[in-house]
């Protein structure tokens, strides 16, 4: 069987407003050594019909369609699917700016004779792409080409922008974890680990559209989120990586803040953040910053805990006491 140069994966659920624009980015590509595999992840709108019409133009588009399980399960689908020498992952809402940005990844790889290759990425917003950063440029981007350590790297974001060797991910038994937030992160970082280095170039090889996105977490959706940081706390403990560490413990503090905060009412939420906060290392984040303190509190553990304190201290005031009192009042007259 032939085997093309890059395999590139992509989970689809309810995009056909973007999936034409995603797959001709894609077939474009100077690189024409290429497949693509699609998978539909039960779609509820005209996503798989305007696929299977595309695959008629191109043979080297590849349709699936699967019961809805979530993005995890549809990647490792097109894993499982994918005959490339590396692979290139891509979400169906968004798509690859620029025509060489295949070809350049892979000549990045093969000529360094590393495991993954990465380029940078630009946001699209409405129509509008900026080369802004989402994160900061430093971190979204690369000023130029170069084989990197990722032990100098430790960064998590933004995996969509790499090629990675189908081999080393079979070897490594690397797949995405089944959680429905954080996943992504999860499966770069012991892909980084298992490649140890990788090349980089300056283009702009993936362009990510935002602001169409509509996001209300739910229980489960801060779980996942929380599940998959706790485990990367873990590693980078572990291994010692404190700007990985670092990285995390703000998408905690700062990233999920508004999370935490909108959903105080929920069990799951407190819990969850109370537990995130225990896989903190305090000094291990000193390594990064001294100034941090040795026992690290996220922003909605600290700002819950002012909550309570407060609360505690209006109890013993007159007005806390009226207001406790119509509080019992009010529900009184509702069970009646």
């Amino acid at each position: 069987m032939h085997q093309p140069k890059i395999s590139v994966i992509s989970p689809v659920y309810n995009a056909a407003e973007y999936v034409s624009a995603c797959v001709e980015s894609c077939l474009s590509q100077t690189l024409r050594d290429i497949e693509l595999i699609f998978v539909d992840d039960g779609s509820k709108d005209d996503s798989l019909a305007v696929l299977n019409k595309l695959a008629l133009v191109d043979g080297r588009l590849r349709v699936f369609s699967r019961e809805n399980a979530g993005a995890s399960a549809a990647r490792n689908f097109g894993l499982s699917q994918a005959n490339g020498e590396f692979v290139f992952f891509i979400d169906s809402d968004d798509y690859i700016p620029e025509q060489t940005a295949l070809e350049r990844l892979y000549k990045a790889a093969t000529a360094n004779g590393v495991k993954i290759a990465g380029g940078s990425m630009c946001i699209d917003r409405d129509g509008k792409v900026d080369f802004d950063s989402m994160h900061g440029r430093e971190l979204d981007s690369f000023p130029d080409e170069r084989v990197i350590d990722y032990k100098d790297y430790q960064y998590d974001y933004d995996f969509t922008r790499y090629i990675y060797s189908l081999e080393m991910i079979r070897e490594n038994h690397l797949a995405f974890p089944s959680l429905c937030q954080f996943e992504d992160p999860v499966f770069f970082v012991h892909a980084m680990l298992a490649s140890e280095r990788f090349a980089t170039i300056p283009d702009a090889v993936y362009a990510y559209r935002y602001g169409h996105q509509h996001l209300v977490w739910s229980d489960d959706m801060i779980r996942d989120r929380v599940e998959g940081i706790t485990q990367l706390l873990t590693v980078s403990s572990q291994l010692g990586y404190a700007k990985l560490h670092r990285y995390l413990t703000q998408q905690l503090s700062d990233e999920m803040l508004g999370a935490f905060l909108q959903n105080t009412g929920s069990d799951v939420a407190l819990r969850e953040m109370c537990r995130a906060n225990g896989f903190v290392d305090g000094c291990l984040l000193q390594q990064v910053d001294s100034g941090m303190p040795s026992e690290f509190v996220i922003e909605a553990v600290r700002r819950m805990a002012f909550a309570y304190q407060r609360q505690e201290r209006m109890k013993h005031t007159l007005i806390g006491r009226f207001l406790v009192a119509c509080k019992h009042a009010f529900k009184r007259l509702l069970g009646r």
